[in-house]
Formats: structure tokens, sequence, C-alpha cells
């Protein structure tokens, strides 16, 4: 296919819209390096192949693809003859597991006893060329609504009340039961879930799907309504049009954004985080425009704003359309274009629905998504959905499966083997996260919509709201010393001074609001010479081994330390992975043997940092 031609304007990028982000220097800068051809005043793409570029397609976990040893290496030989370099790779299904995972079961697919994820990473990474893994987890939907989950293992059987519901009181939505995130458990459990893949898997990057709602009418779980209710002084429950409410829901979208993001890059800063994100309809006409899309409009997915704060490192917008319809090859070329041009100073990589269209018509989206706007502004890559459906005739149903000429067809277009572009705030960062846990002092509860304000050589510079578990998080504050004042309802305000946040790192501060009836306790060598009946309270200790049932006790240490004293959980609890950070509350006990335990105790789990 003959490839377009490209001005010097991409040398030169200007914004033509109101609000919009260049293309940075740094890439401009890397083209020419990178071997761009310049003649006669024009850009030959003949050698585009030569620039670093995200080269990804979408390997989905219900089809072939990593169920077994050999569909990995199929998998992985396709993706290198294709000359692609990462692979997006759901091992999250409906609250299933494609890997090892202490939380969730494994998925029915999945060969017993294989690690699909450990060998995908050892295959990917080690073989020529390198492959970057991304896993993909599906957020919302947790098992297809014609059933319910058998295993007792699955968050449906441990923890029904998460379910999210619509207006009327309905639980299934259009993808099956769904987790909402206005309930705290689900919104932690899923953090959870999410950081545990973080933390044991050497992964390039962790990927977002369906981090949203289904749609205007859904997120009415009656916690998430007595927390919007509590917050606002309101009574009732909202009309799914009640601005406020619509707000209230995309705010507890993007609380669990934040707090994975926050999280995994200060415990991980060269992880990569990304979404596949929503595209539905037309693409806005501009800037203002963006809010009466339906991502922002119905389900509550504002990945425009993830990307001005920082908390989406690759945003993969699902631009799935048929380009043998004029009008939605139309679509395909206005979400393309606004994505180009409102990228934030992050990365933006165009998903292509390959499952929809011809080979043909692929490559020739590929082309337009790989062209500048008028201003100037270019993608940074594109991926493909899927790696199972190769190409189809325009609809959903009519898609081809596995076709070798397909994968021959992107080898030959790209010519070779690229590297992904370099992300320079994680190569050369100058900023980091700080971030904490607000807990009341009487009982370990977390408080909700706590008010966090960060200052900086004594002006403000961030004001925060915790979410409805406590967390709160400031990302991407440039290094230095930082203090914070506490602020919420019915108790005492709290200054923190002092406080530094490091380039490329992460700083996790437990905050109590209130006067505890206990004693806090530093390090556990001072519980020697405390009395039995003394109640105390830990912060910020390391859970030392799985803890994944209440009939066993809690092992915990110093963050900087060996000693360890165990603790018998009264509250429930949700389960506790190795190196966790939590805080703890009981009564000092001493066993026949002479042993300290900590007994009657309440414990809060602050994450993973």
């Amino acid at each position: 296919m003959k490839r377009a031609m490209l001005t010097t304007a991409a040398f030169t990028p200007r914004c033509a819209t109101s609000g919009c982000s260049t293309t940075p220097q740094w890439y401009n800068t890397a083209l020419m390096k990178h071997g761009w051809l310049l003649v006669a005043g024009i850009v030959m793409t003949g050698v585009l192949q030569a620039q670093p570029e995200f080269r990804g397609i979408w390997v989905d976990g219900f089809n072939e693809g990593i169920h077994t040893p050999e569909q990995i290496d199929t998998l992985l030989q396709r993706v290198r003859r294709a000359n692609l370099n990462a692979v997006i790779v759901q091992v999250r299904k409906r609250g299933d597991a494609h890997y090892t995972s202490p939380l969730e079961p494994t998925a029915a697919q999945q060969q017993a006893g294989f690690d699909a994820l450990a060998y995908l990473i050892e295959r990917a990474h080690q073989g020529s060329p390198r492959i970057e893994v991304h896993v993909w987890v599906n957020c919302h939907p947790i098992w297809p609504g014609s059933s319910w989950p058998p295993d007792p293992k699955h968050i449906l059987n441990r923890y029904p009340e998460i379910q999210t519901e619509d207006y009327d009181g309905k639980r299934v939505t259009e993808v099956g039961y769904g987790g909402d995130w206005g309930h705290p458990l689900y919104h932690e459990w899923f953090a959870k879930v999410a950081l545990d893949l973080v933390r044991r898997y050497d992964i390039d990057g962790l990927h977002f799907d369906y981090i949203r709602y289904t749609g205007e009418r859904w997120g009415y779980n009656p916690v998430s309504i007595e927390r919007f209710n509590r917050r606002y002084g309101r009574t009732g429950k909202p009309e799914p049009a009640d601005p406020l409410w619509k707000q209230w829901r995309r705010d507890q979208v993007s609380a669990v954004v934040r707090k994975i993001y926050a999280q995994a890059t200060a415990l991980k800063p060269q992880l990569k985080i990304s979404a596949a994100l929503i595209t539905w309809g037309d693409g806005p006409q501009n800037t203002d425009d963006w809010v009466n899309r339906s991502a922002y409009r119905a389900v509550f997915q504002d990945w425009q704003g993830w990307l001005k704060e920082g908390i989406l490192d690759i945003a993969i917008p699902m631009v799935y359309y048929n380009e043998a319809s004029e009008r939605h090859a139309g679509f395909f070329r206005r979400w393309a274009d606004f994505l180009k041009d409102h990228q934030h100073g992050r990365i933006g990589v165009i998903g292509i629905g390959n499952y929809l269209n011809s080979i043909e018509n692929t490559l020739r989206q590929i082309d337009y998504a790989r062209q500048p706007t008028p201003a100037g502004n270019r993608a940074y890559g594109i991926n493909f959905f899927s790696y199972a459906a190769t190409s189809g005739n325009g609809t959903e149903g009519g898609s081809n499966r596995y076709e070798e000429e397909f994968y021959t067809a992107l080898g030959n277009y790209f010519k070779e083997w690229v590297p992904t572009p370099t992300l320079p705030w994680k190569v050369a960062p100058t900023a980091g996260h700080l971030m904490g846990t607000v807990l009341r002092a009487d009982d370990l509860q977390p408080v909700d919509s706590a008010t966090v304000e960060v200052y900086q050589a004594g002006s403000l510079v961030r004001t925060l709201s915790t979410d409805g578990n406590g967390f709160f998080a400031a990302v991407h504050l440039p290094a230095g010393l930082y203090s914070l004042v506490v602020r919420a309802d019915g108790l005492p305000a709290q200054t923190v001074n002092q406080v530094f946040v490091a380039a490329g790192g992460g700083v996790s501060l437990p905050i109590v609001l209130g006067n505890p009836d206990a004693l806090i306790v530093r390090r556990l060598a001072s519980l020697q010479a405390l009395p039995d009946d003394t109640a105390v309270l830990l912060l910020g200790k390391v859970v030392v081994q799985d803890w994944l049932s209440s009939d066993q006790p809690l092992i915990v240490r110093d963050a900087l330390g060996e000693q360890t004293i165990a603790v018998q959980v009264e509250a429930p609890a949700l389960p506790l992975l190795r190196d966790d950070r939590v805080a703890v509350q009981g009564v000092l006990r001493t066993l026949p043997d002479g042993t300290r335990v900590l007994e009657q105790a309440h414990v809060w789990w602050l994450g993973v940092l």
C-alpha cells in the first residue's frame, strides 16, 4: 500500500485548538535521531519504521492465545513476525485469573497448574526481539449474568454486597454482574488484585479495561448512595441525570485509577499504566465538546482528566470503526485526531478494530493513525483488536480467526521491529507521588471525604479528598519538602510537616485523626516493656506472609527490622498479602510460653508501600 506523505509541520508542531497538547519537542528530536529522511521539504514515511513506536495487540482470555505453553509460543512467533513490540494480554476476565492468584480463582480455560503469565513473560522477555508484556484486567465486569460463580473464592461469593445496581434495583448489566466503584470494598478488592500483579510479576505495563460504569442508570449500590448523601447532605435516591450524582460516580472511577497508579508506579517506577478507552459515536468537534461524549457523560470515564492529572501513562482509545463505511471512517479519523491533539504530555496510542475490517482497510487505518494532525501532533503508536479476530466484514460476528496473512501483512507493512517510545517522566523523573490513608483514631476506620491540603514553602499546591477507604494521592509533585493539613468534619485537624518527596519515587503516610484510646507504638521492640491488657496502635507495619483466612494469625513486622508479632484479628478484614502495609489496633497479651501477641485486633490495609 502506498504510504502517506508528511510535511515538515511534523517538526514544528502548533496547537490548532484551544487547550490541546502539542507533540513534545523530545519526541520530534527522537524522529530526527532515528532516521527520518528530509528531502526537498518532504518527510518520507518510508523510513517511519526506524523511530520508536508502540505496536501492540490485544490478546483476549476467552479465545486461544495464552491457555497453554503451545498457544503462547505460537502467539509470540506471530507477534514477532508482525514486527510488533507489545502484547496486551487479558489475565482477568470476570473475577478470574490466568495466572497464579492468591485472591481470585483460576480461569476455567486455563491449563491446570500452568502459570500462563509467568511463562509468557519469560518467553517474551528472553526471546529476540524482546516483547513487552502488559497485563489486561477487566475492572468492572465480574461474572456473566446468566449464572453464578461456583468457586467460593470468587468475589461474588465472598462479598455479594459489592455489586452495582441500576436505578430500578437490577443487578445484571449488559456485561453481566459488575462491581460498583462507589462501594469501598470493591474499590479496595480490585486495587489489591491489580497491585498483586504488579508486585509479583515482571510485567512492563498494567492495562485497564471496563474502567467505568455501563451507563447513566448504573452505580446505585446502596453503600454508594449512602456515602453520596452523607457527603452532600442529601436524602433519598438521586436521579440518573443529576449532575452532582454523575460527578460523584465519575469521581469514584477516577479514585481507583489514581490509587493504583500512585502505588504501582511508586513500587515500580518504570511500569506503564494504560487503559482501553471509550469512543462511542462521532469524535468531539473541539476541546469543549469532550464533556458531551459518552465516555465522560454516560459511563463516567474521564480519560481526558486522567491524562491531565498524569494518572494514565498511555491512553488507548478503542477507535473501532468499519473503514468501508464512509460515516464510520469519519468517526475513526475524528477520534484519532482528537487523541493526537489532546494527549496532555502523555502518550496516545490508537486502538484499531481490525476485527471489523479487511486487512487492506486495517492497513489504511494504520496509515491515517500515523499521520500528524493539521496542528502537527501525532500519536505514538497503534494497538490492534484483536489477536484472535484478525479481519472482518464490518459486523461483530463476522470476523475471521487467526489468519496468518494478517500477521504477515503487518510484518510487511512495518518492515522491521522497533522499540516502544521512551517515556521521559519515567527515564528522567523530576517528580514523585505523595499519598496516604486517613483513619479514625478511636476505631481505625477510614475517614471518607476528608480534605487534604498539600503545602510547599507555605504555599498551597494541591487540595485533595480521601476516597471511601481514606486514601489520597498527589501524583507528580516536584521533588522536595512538603507539609499536609488534614481536615474532616467532627475531628480535629492534623498537620504533618517535613514530608520529603523524591523524584521517581513515592511516600505513603498513615494519618490518624482524633485522640486514640490506644498507645501508638513505633517499634515492635517497645512492646516488651508494656504490661498485658495495654491497648496499642501500630502504623505502617509489614505483613510477613499471606493472610488469607481469619482462622490463622496475622504476622507483622517493622518496616525496617525483623522482629514480628502475631495478631489475632477480631473484625472482618480483606485478605492480606506478603509485604502489604497495615495499621493494627489491638490489646497486648502474653501467651503461656511467654510470646507476646495482639488480640481483639482491628486491621486496616494501607497499600503496598
